[in-house]
């Protein structure tokens, strides 16, 4: 774990679940922007002018610049988060954020965060699609790239039909069927496991590590025995 300069460290992950891979960014970006969108809808009345009728709240975008270094021994490039996440050169990135918009299948991006103490903390696991990305290399850069990356949240849905509206105001209907993952409501620890990675590979969510605490009234997540069997949330 290294911490720089008293500085809280961030880390940015992608997850593609489809293929049980974790990228790492080498450097994380400077920062991201979270917008947040609702679907309300303005119409035109007779009397009374625009009025804005309040609809749901809409998928979140998150948009961020990074960069791709060809030397991975700069001292700024990231040491790796663990031993199954992978780092490597621009090719290696660019290759997979195609591989994500060709797949049409949904990816994690998580951030982490470490504290000046030590202290580990999540600050966000979201599950995205890869909307966008601009390539940008830049002569005499040596073989690095700077790549704008756009993502949308993505939600899974059961099998439904929607019934929505056209321009023309004629009603239509869309069957959805995509799957979910069914969560197991228990599970058996095996030798190697920790709370944290339970969460992450039983729930897909490696925060809901305390939840698992609270319902089993788990006080030391460091004495698992082998064998124990878990309420999971």
């Amino acid at each position: 774990m290294v911490i720089y300069g008293g500085e809280s460290i961030y880390t940015y992950l992608l997850k593609y679940e489809h293929k049980q891979e974790i990228y790492q960014l080498p450097i994380p970006p400077e920062k991201m922007t979270t917008k947040s969108f609702n679907s309300n809808k303005i119409y035109e009345t007779v009397g009374m002018g625009e009025i804005n009728i309040i609809k749901g709240i809409g998928l979140r975008e998150i948009s961020m610049s990074i960069m791709l270094p060809n030397d991975l021994s700069l001292p700024f490039v990231q040491p790796k988060y663990s031993s199954n996440t992978i780092i490597g050169k621009p090719i290696l990135y660019l290759s997979k954020f195609r591989e994500f918009k060709a797949d049409k299948k949904p990816i994690q991006l998580l951030i982490t965060r470490i504290l000046p103490n030590g202290e580990e903390i999540f600050k966000g696991n979201i599950t995205v699609t890869l909307e966008e990305y601009i390539v940008y290399e830049n002569a005499g850069e040596e073989g690095d790239f700077l790549v704008d990356l756009v993502f949308r949240e993505f939600v899974e849905i059961k099998e439904k039909t929607l019934t929505s509206l056209d321009e023309n105001n004629s009603t239509y209907t869309l069957s959805v069927n995509r799957s979910v993952k069914d969560t197991p409501k228990n599970y058996t620890v095996k030798s190697g496991d920790t709370l944290w990675k339970i969460a992450k590979r039983e729930l897909n969510d490696e925060t809901k590590y305390k939840q698992i605490m609270e319902i089993n009234n788990i006080t030391d997540p460091k004495k698992l025995k082998v064998g124990l069997v878990l309420k999971l949330p």
